[in-house]
């Protein structure tokens, strides 16, 4: 149960795609326009209907989610990475390339490396390995970096398996100076999951953002992706009943940035009615 660090896509050209994407995004850069906290953005749903082929790929990766905090739940397994990553990689899933911003956090390798989640054993790559606390139960991050060049990543938090409950706060940066300009993106995961017999209850959140600071301006965007999770399973890696919510929230735009079609807040509320069989009602 554990971080490590995976090669990241650097250099020139992947900062100019992050700029351009997050530029598009905001159609202007400067400014905010912060929202409340994500978790209280409340959503009417329609009727339920059959999934879209996107929307399978999410209930099939929260399946699987689910059958691996199973196993890291009962310590027959160390890897926790889906279980992190739930929120952000069902909305990837369901969503596409809509938000642009993800696209803009993926390029920058946040992504990629803070919801990969590996056993102790394999943690390598910080500049000082002892800034990782391992014990019963528990890995603690303090002040972990690891450095690429002029870009930096810093990984500070914890993983933890007390008895039923399943937990994490790990927040990871990037930072990188390039071309006549800073790039700041952050993921901030969160999470709370409590076992009991055949189900999983609880909620896995992420909390993103990026900023571009240059001479003429800044701009500044902030998402996050919400699953609250109330699941029955048959104990073998089946979600037999149950519901699960996911939410996009955008947090923080730049003006000009529109709020309807692919770039609106969103939600999907999926209702399992038998092992892979799954219908969504969408947000309205």
């Amino acid at each position: 149960m554990g971080f490590t660090n995976r090669r990241m896509p650097t250099g020139t050209l992947m900062r100019k795609l992050t700029i351009a994407a997050l530029c598009a995004a905001a159609m202007a850069c400067g400014g905010d326009d912060k929202a409340a906290d994500p978790a209280s953005r409340k959503f009417t749903y329609g009727a339920a209907g059959a999934a879209t082929f996107e929307e399978q790929a999410a209930a099939d990766l929260a399946q699987g989610s689910a059958a691996d905090a199973q196993q890291v739940q009962s310590g027959t397994s160390s890897d926790g990475s889906s279980v992190a990553g739930l929120a952000d990689a069902m909305a990837s899933q369901a969503w596409g390339s809509a938000t642009v911003a993800v696209a803009a956090l993926r390029a920058a390798g946040i992504e990629r490396a803070v919801t990969t989640v590996r056993p102790a054993a394999d943690l390598t790559g910080f500049d000082d390995p002892t800034c990782v606390t391992v014990t019963t139960g528990r890995i603690s991050y303090s002040g972990c970096t690891i450095t690429m060049g002029l870009d930096q990543l810093s990984v500070n938090g914890w993983f933890a398996r007390d008895g039923a409950t399943l937990a994490w706060d790990v927040t990871s940066a990037l930072h990188s100076v390039a071309d006549g300009y800073d790039l700041d993106v952050s993921a901030h995961l969160t999470g709370n999951l409590t076992f009991g017999t055949g189900t999983i209850v609880g909620r896995v959140r992420s909390d993103n953002a990026a900023t571009i600071h240059t001479a003429q301006a800044s701009m500044h965007v902030a998402y996050a992706t919400i699953a609250d999770l109330d699941l029955e399973h048959d104990g073998n890696g089946c979600v037999t009943g149950g519901t699960l919510e996911l939410r996009r929230v955008w947090t923080d735009r730049a003006p000009g940035m529109p709020t309807t079609g692919e770039y609106a807040d969103a939600g999907l509320l999926f209702s399992w009615q038998g092992c892979g069989v799954v219908v969504v009602s969408r947000s309205i």
